[in-house]
């Protein structure tokens, strides 16, 4: 084995091995199955995040004390990740940890991570922004508000069997596929370790959703995404800024969306779950009728009659896995062009406004056909 894929491997071993103590833990830590978002039919534990942090933190302390250059910032970011793993592990246990503490656990870990692991943006490819970034009043706010809007945009698209943990390890492949040409061996090491960990999570997680995530498990995510983008573009000044937010498109994206929709559209608080993301749209319009069709045409072969959707939430992910590949590619074409990244993003938006009307106006028809229906003799 290539020594880098150690780095997967570890972490990957840890987190298959670990994670059916989080799967049996009966008493605390249990998905309900009754909250707004929900896309599953019996309770599941919520400490799959938990168990990941755990496989980096140990692939971290393991290489530590080896004295391996490559892993010499894992274990600060993993120590500097610590507040808002617990505070997400509260709010998996008790389901009553507002918004509002666990964005402050994510703004505590970004400082954290700021000044004792050197994570702060240093540069946007744009001239005024990057002008202001030689400031620390500017810099700083800005990549604190960045750091937390990652970790709140993993957690938005953690709604569906596979789907955040998917999408992350594509991201992180992106990461180290840069920073692997780049010759950047510590990002590298440190995106292989978060892959890793994710594929120990993914053996348990899809399709059969048997562990959930977390908030815990989605914050950390996105703390460590935007922790090694920054990393990326501070070493390699021939990437583009752009690469790692082109590369994260979709939960970017989807953020923003639900933001609009949730605070221009329906004037609701910004931070009020609902149930009308596009995986939501995509689970609801796409997966279950095409379930239902499916499990209709074999209950006439057997004469049985029976709506269980067992297969309806697996098959979301990998429709919006196609998002997030599809970032990829053109995130690595362009991955120095920084106008063509900008544009590449402005027609993500446009596909993912697109699709997301679509699904819309294909509900509305449903509804109309039910209620023409309904009145007919």
């Amino acid at each position: 084995m290539h020594p880098e894929w150690w780095f997967a491997a570890v972490p990957a071993v840890f987190a298959v091995a670990v994670m059916p103590v989080a799967i049996r833990t009966r008493s605390i830590g249990q998905d309900r199955a009754d909250g707004v978002q929900a896309m599953h039919l019996a309770p599941t534990s919520r400490l799959g995040g938990a168990i990941v942090y755990l496989a980096f933190l140990a692939v971290a302390l393991v290489w530590h004390g080896s004295q391996t250059h490559e892993l010499g910032s894992a274990l600060t970011l993993a120590l500097a990740a610590l507040p808002l793993v617990v505070v997400g592990v509260g709010e998996d246990i008790t389901r009553r940890v507002r918004p509002r503490y666990r964005l402050l656990a994510a703004l505590a870990a970004g400082v954290f991570a700021s000044f004792y692991a050197d994570g702060v943006v240093p540069r946007v490819d744009l001239p005024l922004v990057d002008y202001l970034l030689a400031h620390a009043w500017f810099a700083l706010p800005l990549t604190w508000f960045m750091v937390v809007g990652s970790c709140n945009a993993f957690n938005l698209i953690d709604g569906a069997h596979g789907l955040a943990s998917g999408t992350a390890i594509i991201l992180f492949a992106g990461l180290a596929l840069a920073a692997g040409w780049a010759q950047d061996g510590a990002t590298l090491a440190q995106s292989l370790a978060m892959i890793g960990a994710l594929a120990g999570f993914l053996v348990w997680n899809y399709p059969r959703g048997r562990v959930f995530l977390g908030d815990a498990g989605a914050y950390f995510i996105g703390f460590m995404y935007a922790q090694l983008s920054i990393a990326l573009i501070t070493r390699n000044d021939e990437i583009s800024a752009w690469y790692v937010i082109v590369l994260a498109g979709y939960p970017i994206v989807d953020t923003l969306f639900a933001m609009y929709r949730r605070g221009v559209v329906r004037r609701r608080p910004l931070m009020e779950p609902d149930a009308l993301h596009l995986h939501s749209l995509v689970y609801r319009r796409v997966a279950i009728p095409n379930q239902r069709a499916r499990l209709g045409r074999e209950a006439r072969a057997s004469g049985r009659r029976t709506w269980h959707l067992p297969s309806a939430n697996a098959s979301v992910a990998p429709r919006l896995w196609l998002h997030s590949l599809a970032c990829l590619g053109a995130a690595v074409v362009f991955y120095d062009n920084t106008f063509a990244l900008l544009a590449c993003l402005a027609i993500y938006a446009l596909h993912y406004t697109h699709r997301y009307r679509m699904l819309v106006r294909f509900g509305r028809r449903q509804v109309r056909r039910v209620l023409v229906a309904r009145r007919k003799p």
